[in-house]
């Protein structure tokens, strides 16, 4: 009888860390998508990943150590990257995903590196807000540091 029921008990765990696995996942892909679009400039798929209300910031982080806060519109962020001329070459380069799930609220941070025509513009960390609006998951909010010293 014990061993069924620590059978039984492994089996919800392993069941919830699979479930958990996948909710992670489709969080992750919500980013990677989301990058893709900005890669190409393809700003519909971009706004298709995002929330109404999404809000945008950067910490400009000074060697100086006086960070600057800013926020800016997201209809303003796509137009800038419609409007990135076609022989720039840019790309931000994601290191790795911390993805925290709670629920109908997810948090993603990655670490980036930011190239300009194949030249190390900057570098910083992105932080992801989603949340799970009708089983789709929605970026909320973008907050990102930016640096020019200590890139990878």
């Amino acid at each position: 009888m014990k061993k069924k029921i620590s059978f039984l008990l492994l089996l919800a765990i392993s069941i919830s860390k699979a479930q958990q696995a996948d909710v992670e996942n489709d969080v992750k892909k919500v980013i990677i998508t989301f990058f893709e679009g900005f890669h190409q400039k393809d700003t519909l798929l971009m706004k298709y990943l995002v929330s109404d209300d999404i809000h945008l910031q950067s910490i400009i982080v000074s060697p100086t150590n006086e960070n600057v806060l800013s926020s800016k519109n997201f209809e303003d962020f796509l137009i800038s990257i419609a409007t990135i001329p076609e022989e720039v070459k840019f790309e931000e380069k994601l290191h790795s995903y911390t993805i925290s799930v709670y629920g109908v609220l997810a948090t993603v941070s990655t670490p980036y590196t930011f190239y300009l025509n194949d030249i190390i513009s900057h570098c910083g960390v992105n932080i992801f807000q989603l949340y799970l609006d009708k089983n789709k998951w929605k970026i909320v909010s973008i907050m990102d540091s930016r640096q020019k010293d200590n890139c990878y």
